[in-house]
C-alpha cells in the first residue's frame, strides 16, 4: 500500500505540473503534456529512461514524417491514415511500440489544427519533451527495497533449512513426504518474490551493476528444484536405519550452517567423506536392502549437486559482497 500511495503521488505531481508548465507558456493541448508525464513514471529508473528515449526519438520521427505528408496532400484523414501505415510498422520492426499512442496522439493535433506553422512544430515537440522530463524527474528518487530483498532472502533460507530438517526425519522414517508439499510451494513462491524484487532493485541503477541478488535467488531456485526432485526418494521406507541416520545427521548439519556466506567448502568433504564410508561398507545381501542403499546413494548425490551450486555461485562472483 506504501508503495501504490507513493508511485500515485508521483504521478499525480508529475501530471499536473507538467500541465502548469505546459500553461505558463502558453501550449496549445498543455494537458497532453500531463498524459505524456503521466505514461513517463514507471516502475524504475531504467524502464523510464528507457522508454523515455524512445518516445522523444519516435514522436520527433513522428512529427517530421506527419509535416512531409501534411505539407504534400494537404490535413485530410486519409493523408493520417497512411501516416498510420508507415509509421507503426516501423515503430514495430525498431522495437518502440511504446511511443506509438505518445506520437499518434501528437501528430492528430497537426492534424486538428490543420497548419503547418512552425510554432507548431515547436509546440508539440516541447510538449513531448515537458512531459517526458517530468517522467525522468520524478523517477529520480525511488523507494529503495535492498532491505525488503534481504528479508526475502532471510525467509528463503529458513524456509530451506525447514525442508531439510524434514528430510531429517523422512530418512529415519519419522516424516511423510506429503508433509513437505506446503513447504515446497512456499519456497516457489519466496524465490518468485525475491526474483520481482531484486529484477526491479537492479533496474533502478542506470551506472551500476546491482545484477548479485538476482543472480542469488536464480542459484536458490536451481536448489528449489533439487529439493522437489529429493522428494522422489522417500516413496518407501529405510530398512537400513543406522545407515541412513548417518545421511540424516548430515542433513541436520547443513541445514545449520545454511546462509548466504557459507561457501559449502567444509560441508563438501565431509559427503565425500560419508561417501567413502558407504563404499567401504558391506554390500546389501536382500533386494530390500539393495533398493534402499541405492536410493541413499542418490540422495547423497544430491545433497552433493545441491552444495556445488552454492559453491559455483560463491565462485563465480567472488566471494559474497554483501556478507
Amino acid at each position: 500500500m506504501k508503495k501504490l500511495l507513493y508511485q500515485s503521488a508521483k504521478v499525480t505531481i508529475a501530471t499536473v505540473v507538467a500541465i502548469l508548465i505546459g500553461e505558463i507558456f502558453n501550449l496549445h493541448y498543455s494537458a497532453t503534456a500531463g498524459v505524456i508525464a503521466m505514461l513517463s513514471v514507471l516502475d524504475t529508473r531504467k524502464q523510464s529512461m528507457v522508454v523515455g528515449l524512445k518516445r522523444l526519438s519516435a514522436a520527433s520521427l513522428a512529427v517530421v514524417l506527419a509535416v512531409v505528408l501534411f505539407n504534400f496532400w494537404g490535413h485530410e484523414l486519409w493523408v493520417l491514415a497512411i501516416f498510420l501505415m508507415l509509421f507503426i510498422p516501423l515503430l514495430t520492426w525498431t522495437r518502440s511500440t511504446e511511443a506509438l499512442a505518445v506520437s499518434t496522439v501528437l501528430v492528430t493535433h497537426i492534424y486538428t489544427i490543420n497548419t503547418l506553422g512552425t510554432w507548431v512544430i515547436i509546440n508539440e515537440l516541447a510538449l513531448l519533451f515537458i512531459g517526458v522530463m517530468m517522467g525522468w524527474l520524478l523517477n529520480i528518487h525511488m523507494i529503495n527495497i535492498e532491505d525488503e530483498i534481504k528479508t526475502c532472502q532471510l525467509e528463503t533460507e529458513k524456509t530451506i533449512k525447514e525442508i531439510l530438517r524434514k528430510m531429517k526425519y523422512q530418512l529415519l522414517n519419522q516424516c511423510s513426504v506429503y508433509e513437505q508439499a506446503g513447504l515446497l510451494e512456499r519456497l516457489d513462491e519466496l524465490i518468485s518474490q525475491g526474483t520481482r524484487k531484486s529484477v526491479e532493485f537492479n533496474n533502478n541503477f542506470l551506472l551500476k551493476d546491482y545484477s548479485y541478488f538476482q543472480r542469488y535467488f536464480l542459484m536458490r531456485r536451481q536448489q528449489y528444484h533439487v529439493l522437489a526432485h529429493m522428494q522422489t526418494h522417500f516413496r518407501l521406507s529405510f530398512l537400513a536405519v543406522d545407515e541412513a541416520k548417518l545421511l540424516s545427521d548430515y542433513t541436520e548439519k547443513l541445514a545449520d550452517e545454511l546462509n548466504e556466506c557459507n561457501d559449502g567448502m567444509a560441508l563438501m568433504e565431509e559427503l565425500n567423506a560419508l561417501r567413502a564410508h558407504y563404499r567401504e561398507s558391506p554390500l546389501p545381501v536382500t533386494r530390500e536392502e539393495f533398493e534402499n542403499r541405492a536410493t541413499l546413494y542418490q540422495y547423497m548425490n544430491d545433497l552433493a549437486y545441491f552444495k556445488r551450486i552454492k559453491m559455483t555461485f560463491m565462485v563465480e562472483n567472488g566471494g559474497i559482497k554483501y556478507c
